[in-house]
This record gives C-alpha cells, sequence and structure tokens, in this order.
C-alpha cells in the first residue's frame, strides 16, 4: 500500500525544487507565472506543497527555468505514485463498501437490513413492497459513499450498467426515507437528491434526454424540499449545461446566473457556475462577457486548489483546473477563435487526469473540431479516431455529438486516407452509441 504521508512528501519536494531552480535563475515567482501563463499564487502554492498544477504547468516550468526536464519527471513520478494510491484506495473503500452491504443487506423486495429489529408494514409508495418501521440515518452515508464509488466508474467506463443501478437504488432509498421519522427524512431526501441529479447525468451520457430532465426536476424538487440550497443551485447549474448542450445560450446563461445567486458556494461549485455562464455567452457570440466569466472561474478553481482539500461541502468537485480549460477552449470554438482553442485544448489534453475519460472523449472531439474547422483535416482525423475509441468505450451520447459534426465535415475527403478511417470507425460506432 501507498502511503499518503509519502504522496504529500513528493508533493512537497516537488515544489522545493521548483523553488531551488527558480531562485538559481534569480527571478520571482510572479516572473515564472508570466512566463508559464499561470499567477503568482498557483507558483506559491505549489512551492510550499499545496497544490500541484497539471502537467502542461510543468511542462512549461522546465522550459522558462531551464532545468532539463527535471521539474517534468519529477511530476510524472508524483502522478504515477498519486495514481497508485488513489486506486488502493478506491479498492479499499469497495472492499468496504460491499462488506457493508453484506452486513446491512436492503432486500430487493422490500423489509429492512438484515440483523435489525423491525416492524414491517406497508410502504408509502404503490407497487414496492414492504418497508422498515425505523430507519438507521447511517443508510445516508452508505449511499453516500455508493455514489462516490459509482461516480468513479462513471467517469472511467460510462453509463450503461450504471444508470439502471441508479433507478433501482434511487427507489429503495425512495422506499425508506418515506418511512423515516421527521428528524432523520430531511438527510434521506438529500441523500435522494443527489441520485436523482446523478441519474440525469447519466441519462444525459447515454443520449436520454427525457429521463435526463425528468431526474434534474425530480432533484430540484428533492434538493428544496430538504432545504438544501448548494444542491439547489447545483440542480440549476445542471440544468444550465444541458441548456447550453441543446444550443441555449439564452436559458443556460439565465440558468447559470440564477444557480450562482440562489446561496453562496463553494469555489468549485460557483466556479462551475460562471463556466455554464461563459458557455451560454459563447452560444450567443458574446466574447467579452464568456471570456470574463472564464477568468473569474479561473480565480476560483485556483484558490480552491491552494486550500488544498476541498470544503465538504463542495459537490462539484470535478471543476479542476483541466476540467475548466476544456470548456474554455469549447467557449473558444465557440467564438470562432479556432487558433486560441486549438492551443488550450491541444495543451490541457497533453496532461489529462487518466480516470476523467468521458471528458477526455469530449475535449478531444472539441480538438477535433476545432483542426478540422482550421482546415488540417488530417490532425482532426487523427484526433477524432482517438476520441471515438474513448467514446466507444465509455458510450457517451455527448461525446457522439461533436464528433458526429466532425463527421459531417469529414464526409466528402475521400483522398485523406486517416478522414476515410474515421468515417468508416463513426458509422460503426454510431450504430451502437446514441446521438
Amino acid at each position: 500500500m501507498i502511503d499518503p504521508q509519502q504522496v504529500r512528501e513528493v508533493k512537497r519536494a516537488l515544489g522545493v525544487r521548483l523553488a531551488e531552480c527558480r531562485r538559481a535563475l534569480g527571478v520571482t515567482q510572479a516572473d515564472v507565472a508570466a512566463r508559464v501563463h499561470s499567477t503568482r499564487s498557483t507558483v506559491a502554492g505549489v512551492e510550499c506543497g499545496s497544490q500541484v498544477a497539471d502537467r502542461v504547468f510543468w511542462q512549461r516550468c522546465d522550459e522558462a527555468l531551464r532545468a532539463g526536464g527535471e521539474l517534468l519527471a519529477g511530476y510524472d513520478e508524483y502522478r504515477r505514485l498519486k495514481q497508485r494510491h488513489d486506486e488502493e484506495k478506491a479498492e479499499a473503500g469497495q472492499r468496504a463498501r460491499w462488506g457493508e452491504v453484506a452486513r446491512v443487506q436492503v432486500p430487493a423486495s422490500g423489509g429492512t437490513p438484515t440483523g435489525t429489529d423491525q416492524d414491517s408494514r406497508a410502504d408509502a409508495s404503490p407497487g414496492l413492497g414492504l418497508a422498515p418501521a425505523g430507519v438507521d440515518p447511517v443508510l445516508a452515508l452508505h449511499w453516500i459513499e455508493m455514489l462516490r464509488l459509482l461516480s468513479v466508474s462513471h467517469n472511467m467506463f460510462g453509463p450503461r450498467q450504471i444508470y439502471e443501478i441508479v433507478c433501482r437504488e434511487s427507489s429503495v432509498i425512495r422506499r425508506y426515507r418515506h418511512d423515516a421519522t421527521a428528524d432523520v427524512e430531511p438527510g434521506f431526501l438529500a441523500v435522494e437528491a443527489r441520485w436523482a441529479e446523478f441519474g440525469s447525468w447519466a441519462a444525459d451520457n447515454l443520449g436520454n434526454a427525457t429521463a435526463a430532465t425528468h431526474w434534474l426536476d425530480r432533484a430540484l424538487g428533492l434538493a428544496h424540499r430538504a432545504a438544501d440550497k448548494r444542491m439547489a443551485a447545483y440542480v440549476l447549474m445542471r440544468q444550465a449545461q444541458q441548456a447550453a448542450d441543446r444550443l441555449d445560450g439564452d436559458q443556460a446563461a439565465a440558468l447559470a446566473t440564477a444557480a450562482e445567486s440562489l446561496v453562496p458556494l463553494t469555489d468549485r461549485d460557483r466556479a462551475l457556475c460562471l463556466i455554464r455562464q461563459a458557455q451560454g455567452h459563447a452560444l450567443q457570440g458574446d466574447q467579452t462577457r464568456s471570456l470574463a466569466a472564464i477568468n473569474a472561474a479561473h480565480r476560483l478553481v485556483d484558490r480552491a486548489a491552494q486550500v488544498g482539500e476541498d470544503d465538504p461541502d463542495t459537490i462539484g468537485r470535478h471543476c479542476t483546473l483541466a476540467y475548466l480549460r476544456a470548456y474554455e477552449g469549447y467557449c473558444l470554438l465557440r467564438l470562432g477563435l479556432v487558433g486560441p482553442a486549438a492551443r488550450t485544448l491541444k495543451d490541457i489534453l497533453e496532461g489529462w487526469p487518466a480516470d476523467y475519460r468521458q471528458d477526455e472523449a469530449l475535449t478531444r472531439a472539441w480538438l477535433a473540431l476545432a483542426y478540422a474547422t482550421a482546415g488540417r483535416l488530417t490532425e482532426a482525423s487523427a484526433e477524432g479516431s482517438h476520441a471515438l475509441t474513448l467514446t466507444a468505450t465509455t458510450n457517451s451520447a455527448r461525446a457522439m455529438r461533436p464528433l458526429h459534426q466532425l463527421h459531417a465535415r469529414l464526409a466528402g475527403h475521400t483522398a485523406s486516407d486517416e478522414a476515410v478511417r474515421f468515417n468508416s470507425a463513426f458509422s460503426l460506432v454510431a450504430s451502437t452509441v446514441r446521438l
């Protein structure tokens, strides 16, 4: 097992080495930030070991400080160590969860967890059998942990199998929530709201817009009943994302603005609202407001990274620098700034987190579109093929949409072997992945 202290020590040592390289050249943190297109606070956070930044940052630092590949190699070693630690932690968590499931099992036909006293009575929901007369609030924590594990699997392998689990477990949670006492019910409402939002995300990636809308509407209602304003704001942000996927810029910007103003949010959750605003403004063709929202989101994500550990109230922990810069590239592409879009997307993909394969497929699809728009058809076809492989693995309908646009652009270019290969592969994948 990798000791988490070992991971922290490697991170701190990497920051110390950056500071040594910087001082050897006699430059300030602000100088380094300007050379690597970052901020002084990010450089300071990295040097003191409170954050790491992405691979592009380290590549640029290596070049700017003439480190001869040492800094980049150190970052790559840290990432390998961190990934091994995260994998071991996830495996241990999964073993513990399944051990808990075996010990506290919810029967599929209704009833109470085994090993507890029960006084069964009819459930309030028709067709769901029996539910326990008393509900242990610890079960809510069980479902939170289960949701976390499903999220990891969804990011890596897609929604195909997970969506069925979400539908089944949501009905079980609802069954227990109906039987909970008044003091316990709000906690179950909040948990059910999170599962409903996750259900909408899985449905989005399966290409089932009707189900995705239904789940989000349900999540919003449950969040309001639980008086969980942060969750309600998060759901509004997700509705803004759905509007952006429909290319409805006005609705996306309005919903995202409403989400941001509903309640004070943690930095990452507020950054997500700003990203949706940026998408909406980009779809409207408003470059100034779109890029202003992106810049504001950068400041928030940067500040969240400096803190190190996320606020426990944060829902959107996936809002990292990689995620933000991917959507920055998307906005630049929608605004017609094709060159900057391609550079942004290419840079961030070089250090893309290995455990976010669905978002990688989408980001690569956007990069392929940027290349195609710039007339770089060979690169567009190659990047599109890479994105298509990931899309087929994760069954992501969201990534298939920009790939469908790419397919239409490359359809007439039979002189390019790469384009022909992409179009043939696309036709095959499109028959199995819903658009």
